[in-house]
């Protein structure tokens, strides 16, 4: 066995020769035998060769490699932030920051502009020539240029009188009623001039649809339903993740420009365009003496801050406290009082923090009225518990302008009592605002912009350590061998310098925290921990190799630490109360006197003895119990949804009841305290249920023939026992392919659609230090069904025999399934634990991969610097003989189930009808969103409704055709043994070098065992003989199902 050592003397030309050697036996091939390398090298052999020689230059010694991961010797550390490493290509797939590219600018002595520049409609232009215009332009004092969703780009050619920064302001209207922002892309002269320059977004209007709360039957008040504000908007083009406060920058040269504009969702009608001087904001000091107005009198104006007139999202939204010191204030009822905040959303046993303001540029406004004009002072009662001992920021505006520049990123510290801020100097001394008499509108925007460098920096050195990773791999062969003799400085000899220059770095940018909050930054703490970590490392790099998880793959490394704290750096959560306009007077006290708190917190107490919190509805024995497995939020939009339309309509009462514990219904039907029927129950449940006899059969129900066409004919397979249907699905999940548009498209790699296209592009995303992930690798030594199935039906294969006697685990083509699944990880490389596929597709190492619904909301509703840039598309699957690409998988989601020991089955099954039925879905979903923001997004089973919902055109496209191929995962009799022994079987093969027939053989064994077991238990099985018949559903022919939902 070669191994590195002490003991092992070699010269330069061997060990490359050797490394090769290593490097040969992991390359992944084609099906045409030739190496993926070789295939490649006949279009492009200088580049290979030249990677081939840097990368042995780095290792042994040559000259300065271009895979240095950007740390170097100590003394070439760049810990400024922001700074980007020039000699990391995994960084150079994309544009550069807006930061550094301002500072690169500025230092080349390029200024801001003093000229304005007015673009008309009339002089846009499209791909089919000049910009055709419309009249129908909504109160525009100007024909308008209709932008559809179906035209991609428009082009201004603009004319600058000299080279300079400029601005770009847009006029627009929203035409669309969908949730989502219309969003854009700008080009200057045929590139992104930098990275944010690839999403811009155009914020849309919203208010509540009542000016005062509905209450439902407990009392309670209930959050209102939306509606979009339909007007004229003037938008400067800001960074959409708000980590610049001011509008972005953009160089035009002397002479004529092109701007280009491209759409990347929605439609809306375009005004004039102005490219502008850059504005700038004048010193507080300034302004007051451009505004010297007397003091007005000495009354006090109060705003409530739960009844804005508009939001820029229309998940703004209001919260209860039940603090006695927030006014209203009602005890023992749910008043929603408060703006924003945090708050906790329960859902079984899972808490979710939830923000309803938190997220940069998410804007709200207040109407006032002043009657006289004046000298003002403005104090906001707030709570701030979101980040410990750190502020948040908001940008205060007036009439729709920062009046001046000490209220543009204003802090609110850290505080757990509800406090008055009156908005001051750092003198102490109150502002003082300049307002005439009449209506005014105050604004407060949410603002990451404090912490968007150490954010960037962060960023960066994730990047470093993840192409490090990639040397550490091809110094060690990607072996991490505890029995071997590692001395890796001798092929990384300033591999402990690097450690230590990002830990210098992260020390820095916790300094740069430290010195922003005023104290120690509870919430950035890690930082410390990641960089103690790496000082260990860099004292001990022998251990490197085999301690490799400690630096980037495992849980917990210094790779996932990062990842986390810069998730939750730019959240911004704030709660306010109410705020006040004021001259003279004293503010009310933000705090309750002893007495209210006392007695407040005396009726709570005894309240939690009687109050039923699983209850959103007033008790009536004659209506139809539902429990139902969501969030209270969930529920309580359900619960208005049915007493507003299905009650209305039918006359039957529905009682919802939050359910803490699914697994609990087992017990409850076994107890004889089932209630009528369950919703958001897994799909695994119903036939435990059903095979005990405590679950109706939907089939005898009149109307089912109809109501099961709403479904994916997969979806039904989970919920069919003994040729009997026990569940409807009620919602349902996608598997599909997701990527990073913007990388794919600087390294010119195309989309894959099969396994096999995936393996072509593994070699060229190794190389920059990427790789593709599967769901494989997030979940432990334990692989579930949803993740290990999707091989076993692509190839053919299948669970279980048609008799349903046996697994069919060992057949030819589940065996093929089991030897693709493996051989990605033992042959082709791909990262065996990802901790998060959400953190590394954001910052670019893990640019691609398989992934479900819940990654889909997460990017959508966290990753807004990433918004528009990544795509989905279905799941790579394994092209047949018939040439037809087969990606069968399943869809695993929440269904709704009926039991037997109901009196009100014909309302019960009139309520799941009219529950799953397309118009009560579509409602729901986008009432949902609507109020609760993207991380509520409905994920319906009913296709049909799925497309009303407000999900973006394109991926409702790609998700109803993997639709096409879902097949779910039958549950039947022994699974659970089967789907361990699967997983059992991929461990042994990825990890103790099992032969792939080997370990399906052990594994069919056992599984046999536990389904005869289980088949004698329940009466089918005697003596080893069928008495009873079983029927198994059996996977139809998915080409051929695909293509009668094409005709469909």
């Amino acid at each position: 066995m070669f191994y590195w050592g002490e003991s092992m003397k070699f010269k330069p030309l061997l060990a490359a020769i050797i490394f090769v050697s290593l490097l040969a036996t992991t390359v992944p091939v084609s099906f045409d035998g030739r190496s993926i390398a070789q295939a490649d090298e006949a279009a492009a052999p200088d580049k290979d060769k030249q990677d081939n020689d840097d990368i042995l230059d780095g290792l042994f010694g040559g000259g300065g490699s271009e895979i240095s991961s950007g740390a170097g010797k100590q003394d070439e550390v760049k810990d400024t932030a922001g700074d980007e490493e020039e000699d990391s290509p995994v960084k150079k797939v994309v544009e550069d920051a807006y930061s550094d590219v301002l500072k690169a600018w500025q230092a080349k002595g390029i200024k801001d502009a003093a000229t304005d520049i007015i673009i008309h409609p009339n002089q846009f232009v499209t791909p089919n020539g000049k910009a055709s215009l419309t009249s129908d332009s909504n109160g525009y004092d100007e024909p308008v240029f209709s932008w559809t969703d179906d035209l991609d780009a428009i082009d201004l050619n603009v004319t600058a009188p000299q080279d300079g920064l400029y601005q770009i302001n847009i006029d627009y209207y929203s035409t669309s009623d969908k949730i989502i922002p219309i969003e854009r892309a700008i080009e200057v002269n045929g590139k992104y001039p930098f990275f944010e320059s690839r999403r811009v977004v155009l914020p849309k209007l919203w208010t509540d649809e009542n000016a005062t709360f509905d209450r439902d039957a407990l009392g309670n008040e209930t959050p209102a339903s939306q509606k979009q504000i339909k007007q004229w908007q003037t938008a400067p083009l800001m960074d959409a993740s708000y980590f610049t406060a001011e509008p972005l920058r953009f160089y035009l040269k002397q002479g004529t420009n092109n701007i280009k504009l491209m759409n990347l969702r929605e439609a809306a009608l375009i005004g004039r365009i102005v490219i502008s001087s850059p504005e700038v904001l004048p010193q507080y000091e300034q302004y007051a003496k451009a505004n010297s107005l007397s003091k007005a009198d000495s009354s006090i104006l109060v705003v409530e801050a739960e009844h804005p007139i508009s939001k820029s999202e229309p998940s703004i939204r209001a919260i209860a406290s039940g603090d006695a010191t927030v006014v209203p204030h009602r005890d023992g009822k749910v008043t929603l009082n408060t703006l924003g905040g945090e708050t906790i959303a329960t859902s079984g046993n899972a808490e979710e923090n939830e923000q309803a303001w938190q997220v940069g540029g998410q804007r709200a406004t207040w109407k006032v009225k002043v009657d006289k004009a004046g000298s003002y002072q403005l104090a906001f009662k707030y709570l701030q518990t979101g980040k410990t001992s750190m502020p948040v920021y908001r940008t205060l505006m007036i009439d729709g302008k920062v009046p001046f520049k000490e209220v543009n990123e204003y802090a609110f510290p850290y505080t757990d009592e509800w406090r008055n801020e009156v908005l001051s100097g750092k003198d102490g001394k109150a502002y003082q605002f300049a307002l005439t008499a009449g209506e005014h509108e105050i604004s407060l925007r949410a603002d990451a912009a404090p912490y968007g460098q150490v954010i960037q920096t962060i960023k960066n050195v994730m990047w470093d350590i993840n192409t490090l990773a990639l040397e550490i791999k091809m110094a060690t062969g990607n072996t991490m061998d505890v029995n071997r003799d590692w001395d890796i400085t001798k092929q990384m000899p300033d591999l402990p310098q690097k450690l230590e220059g990002f830990a210098s770095i992260l020390r820095k940018q916790y300094a740069a925290l430290k010195k922003l909050a005023g104290a120690n930054p509870d919430q950035a703490s890690n930082l410390l921990v990641a960089a103690e970590t790496l000082e260990r490392m860099s004292k001990e790099p022998e251990k490197i190799p085999y301690q490799f998880n400690r630096l980037s793959e495992g849980s917990g490394s210094v790779l996932q630490t990062l990842g986390v704290i810069n998730t939750k750096l730019p959240r911004q959560p704030l709660q306010l109360d109410r705020f006040y306009i004021y001259s003279d007077s004293k503010l009310p006290s933000e705090k309750a006197s002893f007495f209210k708190s006392l007695w407040n917190s005396i009726g709570a107490f005894f309240k939690s003895f009687t109050r039923d919190y699983s209850k959103v509805n007033a008790d009536d024995k004659d209506a139809v119990q539902v429990w139902v497995n969501r969030s209270r939020q969930n529920v309580t939009q359900m619960q208005q949804l049915i007493n507003q339309e299905f009650t209305k309509k039918t006359g039957i009462k529905v009682t919802l009841s939050i359910m803490p514990d699914e697994g609990k219904l087992v017990l409850a039907s076994a107890a004889g305290n089932a209630p009528d029927a369950a919703l958001g129950v897994s799909n695994y449940i119903p036939f435990r249920l059903a095979a005990r006899g405590a679950l109706a059969d939907m089939n005898q129900f009149e109307g089912f023939d109809e109501v099961q066409k709403r479904f994916s004919p997969g979806a039904l397979v989970p919920v069919t026992f003994d040729q009997k249907l026990y569940a409807l699905p009620e919602t349902q999940s996608f598997w599909v392919l997701f990527y990073r548009k913007d990388i794919l498209d600087a390294l010119n790699i195309p989309v894959p659609d099969t396994m096999d296209e995936v393996k072509q592009i593994l070699p060229e995303l190794q190389r920059f230090g990427m790789n593709f992930y599967l769901p494989l690798s997030q979940t432990g030594g334990f692989k579930p069904y949803n993740n290990t199935v999707p091989f076993i039906y692509q190839t053919g294969g299948k669970l279980y025999t048609d008799d349903g006697l046996r697994t069919a685990i060992d057949q030819d083509e589940a065996l093929a399934g089991l030897k693709q699944m493996t051989d990605m990880f033992t042959v082709y490389s791909v990262p065996l634990q990802v901790p998060s596929f959400y953190n590394q597709f954001r910052d670019g190492s893990l640019p691609i991969g398989i992934a479900d619904v819940s990654t889909y909301i997460q990017l959508t509703a966290a990753a807004p610097e990433l918004a528009g840039w990544w795509k989905i598309a279905p799941y790579p699957g394994v092209k047949g003989k018939d040439g037809v690409v087969n990606r069968t998988a399943p869809g695993t989601g929440a269904t709704a189930i009926m039991f037997n020991s109901s009196k009100k089955k014909d309302n019960t099954w009139e309520f799941l009808k009219w529950w799953t039925s397309e118009e009560a879905q579509v409602r729901f979903g986008n009432n949902l969103e609507a109020i609760y923001g993207p991380t509520y997004k409905w994920n319906t089973a009913n296709v049909e409704a799925f497309s009303q919902l407000s999900w973006p055109k394109e991926d409702i496209e790609v998700i109803q055709e993997q639709w096409k191929w879902l097949w779910d995962i039958p549950r039947f009799f022994g699974d659970y043994m089967v789907e361990r022994e699967i997983s059992d079987a991929w461990n042994k093969v990825v990890f103790d070098g099992y032969n792939a027939r080997r370990a399906m053989e052990d594994a069919v064994i056992n599984g046999n065992r536990e389904i005869k077991k289980q088949l004698t238990d329940f009466g089918y099985l005697k003596n080893g003989k069928v008495v009873k018949p079983l029927y198994v559903p059996i996977m139809p022919n998915m080409s051929d199902m695909a293509k009668r939902g094409d005709e469909k």
